[in-house]
């Protein structure tokens, strides 16, 4: 039998600063709550907010579910002291029809051991490292009812939702006053929450890139493209509960289970987008809050995201932080986040309003926030976006304001906008394989392939891999591998070196089969300083945007950035105009005249309204330039993109801004500073640093560090066994000729005219590559020069305009 929550810990404190390690001893299992046991009293304390339910939400009970367990029929009370049993079977009325819940345990909710973060009253934090949770969330079906699904948990009473069929969904709640007890069954179309808008915060647009090639064809492309969308990705989530929410509840305990409720509805609602939604982390402020909590989400997010970026992620790796508060923000908003942030170490978090006792609409909310770093927008109104739901309110996950009810479902547009994201290289840290808790015994039919298994496609009505079998969660006879991996072709595993994930964008790698699996590996890019976009940008979290490309991902295929003299007048501002960002206390910031490029966007554009949001304001301004020798039309642009915005639109990391310098931090730096060069230095020359600090090394030379010079035709990533190695030369030779000349074209880009790669002699002719990557270097002359710079012979000069720093030539594209 499993150990129990209160059973097995082990606790690590340390001082604020990391100055002091302190080990404490187990907690006693006597102990009734975490808040006791930790010694953090502001947490046991009742809390400062009741919780209460109206009629109208409670139409259906309470009612009494019943377990069946053995040929007996048990009460929860009497099944949950003597363990969790993997799988449940629960008769429950709705409606006043009698209903059997299917349910097996969601391991994947906790993949891994959490780590649960708490802080004692002299500020010592207090941290649970692989943590063994109680494993009481359960997904499952309805017996009967082939479109249904149910996710409930019985860690306080059984809570959750109940899907019968599009139209019948039905909320299991918490009784008002009491943790135990059976739940208040509401039909969801009673849930009448209070409106609420989301918050949504843009801090440039990302520019999605055409789908690259694939060697062998029109097939392949569309191949690829029903791969990448069909492919598991895998949100690794840490959850933030500031003082306010701590407080709201009674104990720890209480947010502990509120919070899996919450991370299990998140997985419901993102599943069908083949995206799961992993807890890796709980961080409770029972104490006081680390950063200052604002009714202004904008500001609230600020703070949040430096925080994270600084103080969490260090600490503890995630995909993303969401901060849950029990503040109310200002108007009716109720979360704020960044779109197409998802694995950004700077931007990918949300803020969130503890609005309603409802798990439903909290979580609604949450995944509201978490689909905009997804890259999904607001839907339109009206029907061009419809959701499946109960009448007479089918609301969409991703409509900017709820009226009645919580979004249940994402919209069709939604689908599409996370298609376009994922094909233009978003959300590389996404592509991980599930792992399932090595303490548990396997449990065959949930999805998960645990120890002793070698597939797991789910229930028998759902199972439609040919190469598994459901029963035994083995593979079978004949079968190499269970066609859930993209190295799988017919249950037979795919030859090493066969491209299972082809280069996403300018700063992507291509990832290939290992012979001996059928997952691909995780996806991996380009280091951060490698140059891209003919040497306009830098690669930076595997991203490249030059500021041409981020004009046209705002304005269209005709945008251009503004003469710089019009990006320096507008910048140095510090306006709704043009700015550096805004301060804490929501002030715009001015740029500095060398950190002018790296502020707010200035572009010139051919139509009137942007492609994201609304011009709210667009004026000209005649512009005298070295001194009145030039005239130039400037255009003025505050974007409304709601009344929710929390910052401007700022030039992306890595943005060249000058001869060797790119932004970073909304500041012109020198490219050297993100080490691009000394990491590559490590591979002797002969290939270049990818996202893991790690050669990917050229044709002919062998990982690690691309010293050793081999007959092998093909690229290799570093890591690869020897054995692998001699077995990737012979089936390359003849199979992948197209995947080398591709790596080597991309590679001699990046070496410029140093690179000795000699062209194959025979074989299928080259496809055009990726633009040409050109080095950020002194003297790089741009594409189209600005009349600023040329006109009538003149040499920039100061004049009414300061144009410092951006009077030397940089390789950027110039309207």
């Amino acid at each position: 039998m499993q150990e129990s929550f209160k059973q097995r810990r082990a606790w690590l404190c340390w001082e604020p600063g990391g100055s002091k390690d302190i080990r404490t001893p187990p907690p006693s299992p006597g102990a009734d709550s975490l808040s006791t046991l930790s010694g953090c009293p502001g947490v046991s304390a009742g809390g400062t907010e009741e919780e209460q339910m109206r009629p109208e939400e409670a139409l259906n009970g309470p009612l009494e579910p019943q377990i069946l367990q053995d040929n007996l029929t048990l009460s929860l009370a009497e099944v949950l002291p003597t363990g969790l049993p993997e799988a449940l079977r629960i008769k429950l009325e709705l409606d006043g029809e009698s209903h059997i819940l299917e349910l097996l345990q969601t391991r994947e909710l906790v993949s891994g051991r959490p780590t649960l973060v708490w802080y004692q009253p002299d500020g010592t934090r207090v941290v649970s490292e692989g943590h063994t949770l109680e494993n009481c969330c359960y997904q499952g079906r309805v017996q009967g009812h082939t479109d249904s699904w149910v996710s409930v948990c019985t860690c306080s009473g059984l809570r959750g939702l109940v899907i019968l069929s599009p139209e019948r969904s039905y909320a299991l709640e918490q009784r008002p006053g009491g943790l135990q007890g059976p739940p208040v069954i509401s039909r969801i179309q009673d849930l009448l929450l209070p409106g609420h808008t989301c918050a949504l915060s843009w801090p440039a647009p990302v520019p999605i890139q055409a789908p690259p090639e694939h060697p062998t064809g029109q097939h392949h492309i569309r191949r690829w493209r029903r791969d990448v969308v069909t492919e598991t990705k895998v949100v690794e989530l840490v959850i933030v509960a500031d003082h306010s929410e701590v407080r709201r509840y009674r104990d720890f305990q209480h947010l502990l289970n509120r919070t899996l409720e919450v991370a299990l509805l998140l997985d419901t609602f993102f599943r069908p987008l083949n995206v799961r939604v992993a807890l890796v982390g709980l961080e409770a402020w029972t104490q006081h809050d680390l950063i200052e909590i604002s009714q202004d989400p904008g500001l609230t997010l600020d703070s949040f995201l430096h925080w994270r970026q600084t103080d969490l992620l260090p600490r503890l790796p995630h995909d993303s932080a969401q901060l849950v508060t029990a503040t109310s923000f200002s108007g009716p908003m109720v979360g704020m986040a960044i779109q197409n942030s998802i694995c950004s170490p700077d931007f990918s978090g949300g803020v969130n309003m503890d609005h309603s006792t409802s798990i439903l609409g909290v979580a609604s909310s949450i995944a509201h926030e978490l689909g905009h770093s997804l890259g999904l927008g607001h839907d339109s109104p009206g029907n061009s976006c419809p959701c499946p739901g109960p009448a007479p309110a089918k609301s969409c996950i991703m409509e900017a304001s709820t009226d009645f009810l919580p979004g249940l479902n994402f919209s069709n547009c939604s689908r599409q906008a996370l298609e376009k994201a994922l094909l233009g290289g978003m959300g590389s840290c996404l592509f991980e394989r599930l792992s399932g808790l090595p303490s548990m015994a396997s449990v065959c039919g949930n999805m998960l392939v645990e120890p002793g298994e070698q597939c797991d496609c789910g229930f028998p009505d759902d199972c439609t891999d040919p190469c598994c079998d459901y029963f035994t969660c083995q593979l079978r006879p004949g079968a190499q591998c269970a066609s859930d991996g993209l190295c799988c072709q017919n249950c037979q595993l795919r030859p090493a070196g066969w491209q299972c994930r082809p280069p996403r964008g300018d700063c992507d790698l291509p990832e290939f089969c290992p012979g001996d699996s059928s997952q691909c590996p995780p996806d991996i890019s380009l280091g951060d300083g490698e140059p891209c976009a003919g040497g306009e940008a830098v690669c930076v979290h595997g991203h490249c945007a030059s500021y041409a490309q981020q004009c046209q991902a705002l304005w269209g295929p005709g945008a251009q950035p503004a003469p710089p003299p019009c990006v320096l007048t507008a910048n140095t501002r510090g306006n709704a105009f043009g700015n550096c960002g805004r301060s804490p206390g929501g002030s715009y910031v001015s740029c500095a005249a060398k950190d002018a490029m790296c502020g707010q966007l200035q572009c010139q554009v051919g139509r009137a309204q942007p492609l994201l949001g609304s011009a709210r304001d667009l004026h000209w301004e005649v512009l005298e330039a070295n001194g009145t020798q030039l005239k130039l039309n400037c255009s003025r642009v505050h974007l409304d993109l709601g009344n929710d915005v929390a910052q401007p639109l700022l030039s992306l990391p890595g943005t060249a801004c000058g001869p060797g310098l790119v932004c970073l931090d909304h500041r012109c730096q020198p490219v050297e500073i993100l080490g691009a060069q000394e990491c590559r230095s490590k591979c002797h020359g002969h290939g270049v640093c990818d996202s893991n600090r790690q050669c990917h090394c050229e044709e002919g030379w062998a990982p690690p560090d691309c010293i050793t010079h081999i007959r092998a035709t093909s690229s290799l990533t570093t890591g690869l066994p020897l054995s692998l190695l001699l077995l990737l030369v012979l089936v390359l030779l003849g199979a992948s000729y197209w995947h080398r000349a591709r790596l080597r074209q991309r590679l001699c880009q990046l070496k410029g005219p140093s690179c000795q790669y000699r062209a194959a002699q025979s074989g299928p002719p080259e496809r055009p590559g990726p633009p040409q990557r050109a080095p950020l270097m002194p003297g790089a002359k741009a594409e189209k020069q600005s009349p600023a710079w040329t006109g009538e012979g003149q040499s920039p000069r100061r004049g009414s305009v300061e144009l410092s720093e951006l009077a030397k030539p940089v390789a950027l594209k110039a309207g």
